[in-house]
């Protein structure tokens, strides 16, 4: 697991990375922790989601897209609902939001 976690950080390993931990997420019950202490993945995760953006209008977002995009959405979701990671999720989020209002 600590292999893929670190391919997340390569542009040019992220995208089967993101394949392999979004299918094997259920099997790792410390991928969160993992994931949100992991120098780099975290913005790595939202330069993905926020990649996708341009080829939402006009609409061309294509099937190999969507689903690269919903893999780092998958794994997001792993972070902020793990009990160990939620609370810091949830306090980083407050301070960005704060900072930018």
């Amino acid at each position: 697991m600590e292999a893929l976690v670190a391919a997340l950080q390569d542009p040019e390993t992220r995208e089967n990375a993101l394949l392999d931990l979004s299918k094997k997420r259920d099997m790792f019950t410390d991928l969160a922790p993992i994931l949100w202490h992991s120098f780099g993945v975290i913005p790595a995760l939202l330069q993905e989601i926020v990649s996708i953006y341009p080829l939402l209008s006009p609409p061309s977002l294509t099937n190999h897209a969507s689903n690269r995009v919903c893999n780092a959405l998958a794994l997001l979701q792993c972070v902020a609902s793990h009990p160990d990671t939620r609370s810091e999720e949830r306090r980083v989020g407050k301070e960005c939001r704060s900072r930018w209002s």
